[in-house]
This record gives C-alpha cells, structure tokens and sequence, in this order.
C-alpha cells in the first residue's frame, strides 16, 4: 500500500529531517517573509568569534563558585 511505503521512507529519516518535515507539513504555506526572516536568522551568527565564545563559556564555568564538579 501505498502510505506504508511512504511511511517506510519516514522511518529512515533523521531525527531532523523528520522535525523539518513535520513542520513543512503543519505550515499552509511559506511567504516571503518568512524565506527572509529565515535568512536574515542565519546569518545572526557572522560577527561572532567562536574560539573566544568557547574561551569565555569554559572562563564562566571555571570561575563559578556554585558550580557542581563532577566525580569520575
């Protein structure tokens, strides 16, 4: 049958891939508007230096007091 052929094909996507597909189902429709939020989103991240973002997170947590170490 063929929506058990279809669900077949879903079955083999990634967690991912399944999310974006299930999204693209629930949406009617894409505007333009949308196609440039998306766009203009992606490009959020071009002006951050991501060593000294990593530097900075792994600073914060050495310096935190409160934080929890864990035993090995």
């Amino acid at each position: 049958m063929a929506v058990e052929r279809i669900y077949d094909e879903i079955k083999k996507l990634s967690p991912m891939d399944r999310y974006k597909l299930r999204i693209m189902l629930e949406t009617d429709e894409i505007s333009e508007d949308d196609i440039e939020a998306s766009k203009r989103a992606a490009g959020g991240w071009a002006d951050i230096d991501a060593e000294k973002m990593i530097e900075d997170i792994y600073r914060s947590r050495d310096n935190n007091p409160d934080r929890i170490g864990v035993d090995w």
